[in-house]
């Protein structure tokens, strides 16, 4: 079968992969001139088939309205809320705020988990196989707690996780430190944490490129620079996607696209519940790799990921609702640089710091939606959030064997595009 993928990030070339694997001809369309340089590029780093986590849960609420006002205040903060007149922005509030309950949490934690550790499982089968390397650690990732507050908050989590049969480890101060030297100059800072053994940190546009480059061996062609400028449809099905290159046409197609997903299939009748949530990351060169992260943490009182790759550390966090803008300013990066400096002030070279903003492709629920749309050849893998770099390869997995007509290996009917949030 001939099969077009709109989309060339994460989600796109791994959707590429298990389609070739299948035997299909494969064809990528994306708007970038190179492979992973949108969303993908600004990606935090962290794999994470533990901590796979819904930003929907109970007390968001309140912590929302706080972050945001602090925002406005001009103190740090993990989000801050742009209001639009945009009945979009307030149907996906709406949704999200419905599922900070503790039931509705549990349930899409575990069923996020559940993806994200069949996606880690797909993911270590391709580096395996095709012996990619890219700056990846294995040996666990560390969630820090400031707070009394935060250690007590970690139960729900662990809870998920034990009855997932997930493997942790509820660590204090001084065995935060122990498990990161690097952490030593903040020990005052912190309260405990949380070692999920199982997770990884990897740099997500290298990987990405990589695959491409051996798919690329495999027949995989990869249309760069083009743009997409609508899908075409007649008695049910996608006749044709009219591009900047001319119409192409195939006998499936897939959409890839993160949040541009959205625009692209409104006029389709399709309205998808994804919203743009802009991201914010660092990037800065290792000055000490003694006071250098070993791998990933999660500073949770900020929402801070930070990521050794390399010679080099990311930290990624602030959460913008309502912006698609995509500028960055350093003083957008503020609560990253204030989470680096403050947890790594001997490892990181604060005096070149690189700055990155993204949009991240959001569902309410936090899952992304996969599989196949009320037009018979027309596929969606999309609202990966801020998880795609986790969950790319399992979704990829299970949209090839929903192509195929095949049972897919894990529970996936609650993840499909139609369901109801």
């Amino acid at each position: 079968m001939r099969i077009i993928v709109l989309g060339a990030g994460i989600v796109g070339v791994t959707t590429a992969y298990f389609l070739r694997e299948r035997g299909h001809e494969v064809t990528v369309v994306e708007r970038r001139a190179e492979v992973a340089a949108e969303t993908s590029v600004g990606n935090a780093g962290h794999v994470c088939p533990s901590y796979a986590t819904p930003w929907a849960a109970p007390g968001m609420p309140g912590k929302s309205l706080k972050w945001t006002v602090q925002s406005w205040l001009g103190i740090e903060s993990a989000l801050r809320l742009t209001p639009r007149l945009d009945t979009h922005q307030w149907r996906w509030l709406r949704r999200f705020l419905a599922q900070c309950t503790p039931e509705r949490y549990a349930l899409n934690k575990a069923r996020m988990g559940r993806l994200a550790r069949y996606s880690h499982t797909q993911l270590k089968q391709i580096r395996e196989r095709l012996d990619i390397r890219y700056e990846q650690t294995t040996g666990g990732n560390l969630q820090l707690f400031r707070t009394q507050e935060g250690v007590d908050n970690a139960g729900l989590s662990t809870r998920v996780l034990a009855e997932a049969g997930v493997p942790f480890e509820l660590l204090d101060a001084d065995a935060c430190v122990a498990f990161d030297p690097g952490l030593h100059a903040a020990r005052k800072e912190l309260k405990g944490g949380l070692l999920l053994p199982l997770d990884e940190t990897g740099n997500c546009p290298l990987f990405a490129r990589a695959l491409a480059d051996w798919l690329g061996t495999q027949g995989v062609r990869f249309r760069l620079s083009t743009t997409v400028d609508a899908i075409e449809v007649a008695g049910g099905q996608v006749t044709g996607v009219r591009t900047s290159a001319g119409v192409l046409q195939a006998d499936a197609y897939v959409v890839a696209c993160a949040s541009a997903s959205v625009p692209m299939l409104r006029p389709l009748g399709l309205d998808l519940p994804i919203y743009p949530v802009k991201g914010y990351a660092i990037t800065v060169p290792v000055s000490d790799p003694a006071g250098a992260p070993r791998s990933g943490v999660m500073d949770e009182y900020y929402k801070v990921a930070i990521t050794r790759m390399g010679d080099h550390i990311r930290a990624a966090g602030t959460a913008e609702i309502g912006s698609w803008d995509t500028r960055v300013r350093p003083r957008d990066c503020a609560t990253a640089l204030k989470s680096l400096n403050n947890l790594y002030p001997q490892g990181a070279d604060m005096a070149r710091v690189q700055y990155w903003a993204g949009l991240r492709p959001m569902t309410p629920d936090g899952a992304p939606l996969i599989g196949a749309t009320r037009y018979a050849n027309l596929w969606l893998n999309a609202g990966h959030g801020s998880n795609g770099w986790t969950t790319a390869c399992g979704a990829s997995r299970i949209l090839a064997d929903r192509i195929a007509g095949e049972r897919t290996e894990i529970e996936s009917d609650d993840l499909g595009p139609l369901r109801v949030i």
